[in-house]
């Protein structure tokens, strides 16, 4: 009869990998919603901009239309 190997799990501890996962995923956590913050600041941005632009457009069409 064969006999199996006995395999000592007395100082096996996974809390150090856990911990080092746990820091890995916060970290990713707190990159993705810092890129986040920046795409809808720089969407906003984009769009006060884009508005500013049509109503100087606007203006400069009715003073066309006055002459």
């Amino acid at each position: 009869m064969a006999t199996f190997p006995s395999v000592d799990l007395t100082n096996f501890d996974l809390a150090p990998a856990v911990k080092t996962i746990r820091q890995t995923g916060d970290a990713a956590a707190s990159t993705a919603t810092g890129l986040a913050r920046d795409a809808a600041y720089t969407a906003v941005g984009l769009g006060v901009l884009t508005y500013q632009r049509i109503q100087v457009r606007r203006r400069e069409i009715e003073r066309e239309l006055r002459r």
